[in-house]
């Protein structure tokens, strides 16, 4: 910094500011930071101080609003996840700032944690998004701690529990039938396609020609679109390779296109609403899109029932993740039992 500014000091990991401002000498701790961020800090301090706003160390206290913007600067620096998975968390924490951050980050409480997820819940929001919310928010407070910003005890943060299996909603053959007649033409092949693939939208909407191996009927789903990060196979059956061959290639290269022959904008949901129409013309309720890739993996585990199939087709890289739909197995395995002819039922009362 330069000479008047005051001197930013490292001791270790942690950062200090110290700044004499007529004939007074403030010295502050700054915490486990970047250098950037640091003197972002120092400049905000010596400003306060020259325009007689300072609250000493042991008055001031870090609100979530500081807590985030340390948060973001870290993430974007250290996380390994995908551009747009990184954005999708940013989004998150500024979302959480807009109701905890003009408060201390000691004043956040688990009755404050429970507040906030009650409020979620009346605007609609699903309890799996809010559990994600919460892993954000757990993350930011983690950080502001190890940063050295907060000394207190950190909320404990309950999330709703089996959130995931609640939201576990797929379709029945029947529905799945109702459902692709009522798609437009040019539509109805993204369906039949998620349906008999279980990949999201995204990984769909990204899918060029050179993906596609017929002679080994096999799809390449690469790591630009795929929320691992990672390039998996994906076998192709029967009406998956049938579907292909009868589309029209494009010279832009992608497989699925609009109505207008362009490629899907993943991006900006307008495929959505198109999803929408048709559920409501079928008479599907409370369905997403995403729901489809439920529906795949929950007909794969009653018919397979083998739970680390679904793992494998789905490219979760955790079985933990696929356990949502192990019931499912139980349940169909069940139902073949009871199916079985009732012999031997009378001749075992009448003994």
């Amino acid at each position: 910094m330069a000479r008047g500014e005051g001197y930013l000091r490292k001791r270790g990991k942690v950062f200090y500011f110290e700044f004499m401002y007529k004939g007074q000498r403030y010295y502050e701790k700054i915490g486990v930071v970047s250098k950037t961020v640091a003197k972002e800090i120092a400049n905000e301090i010596r400003s306060r101080i020259i325009r007689g706003e300072y609250i000493p160390q042991k008055e001031r206290k870090t609100t979530f609003s500081d807590a985030v913007r340390v948060y973001i600067e870290w993430y974007r620096k250290k996380s390994t996840a995908r551009e747009k998975s990184k954005e999708e968390n940013i989004r998150r924490a500024r979302r959480l700032e807009e109701f905890f951050g003009s408060r201390k980050l000691s004043q956040i409480s688990t009755f404050l944690v429970e507040s906030y997820k009650k409020k979620r819940l009346e605007e609609g929001v699903k309890p799996q998004t809010i559990n994600m919310e919460l892993n954000i928010l757990g993350s930011i407070l983690r950080r502001a701690k190890e940063a050295g910003l907060f000394d207190g005890e950190l909320p404990k943060i309950e999330k709703f529990r089996n959130a995931d299996r609640e939201r576990l909603r797929f379709l029945s053959e029947r529905e799945a039938q109702r459902l692709i007649s009522a798609c437009p033409e040019w539509f109805k092949p993204v369906v039949i396609f998620a349906l008999n693939t279980g990949l999201r939208a995204g990984e769909i909407f990204s899918l060029r020609w050179e993906d596609v191996d017929f002679e080994r009927g096999v799809i390449t789903v690469r790591e630009a679109s795929s929320k691992s990060g990672k390039v998996r196979k994906l076998p192709m059956n029967a009406t998956v390779k049938k579907l292909l061959q009868g589309l029209e290639r494009k010279e832009h290269g992608y497989i699925f296109t609009n109505r207008f022959g362009l490629p899907y904008k993943y991006e900006d949901k307008t495929y959505r609403r198109v999803f929408k129409t048709a559920c409501e013309k079928a008479g599907i309720k409370d369905f997403r899109f995403h729901d489809l890739r439920h529906t795949f993996a929950s007909w794969v585990a009653m018919n397979s029932k083998d739970i680390y199939a679904v793992q494998n087709l789905l490219g979760h890289s955790s079985p933990s993740v696929t356990k949502r739909y192990a019931h499912l197995t139980d349940d169909y395995l069940r139902s073949v039992v009871e199916s079985v002819p009732n012999f031997g039922s009378s001749s075992a009362s009448e003994k």
